[in-house]
């Protein structure tokens, strides 16, 4: 027992006051970690591909696998959606080619569902679309170089 003026205080008690403070403080680190982890999502969602042709409507089922730029002028996004993949290669090949964009013909004999294209900010496009490993979704892949 310790005494102060009078008092006697335990110092088991004042151990034990003084972990309950660390208690509150990791308590508070950890709430707070999980609010961040539980906004990062929302924040993810609000990132503007602003590389992508305007004239090009990102389907809005869209979950994103990867996302990366590579140095300053090189893009990649993959994506998974349950649109059907000859649907939206139609009409953003269409989209493009009405734009400010020259559009590569597809080969014949090969996938129509590969469009290559170049112009306005996008000195070099591709995107290919994939079948997913489930069958019902479509891998969808935008790479790019961009001139900035």
């Amino acid at each position: 027992m310790l005494c102060l003026s009078g008092h006697k205080v335990g110092i088991a008690v004042l151990l034990t006051y003084l972990c309950g403070m660390k208690n509150v403080e990791r308590t508070a680190r950890l709430a707070l970690a999980a609010l961040c982890l539980t906004l990062a999502p929302a924040f993810a969602d609000q990132t503007t591909h602003t590389w992508i042709p305007e004239e090009i409507a990102l389907p809005q089922d869209m979950e994103i696998v990867i996302d990366r730029s590579i140095g300053s002028a090189n893009r990649m996004l993959s994506f998974t959606t349950d649109e059907d993949p000859d649907s939206l290669a139609d009409t953003w090949r269409a989209a493009l080619e009405k734009g400010p964009y020259q559009v590569k013909p597809a080969a014949e004999g090969m996938d129509r569902r590969l469009i290559e294209f170049s112009g306005g900010r996008v000195q070099n496009g591709q995107i290919s679309f994939m079948h997913g490993a489930d069958s019902t979704s479509t891998t969808v892949q935008f790479d790019a170089s961009i001139n900035d």
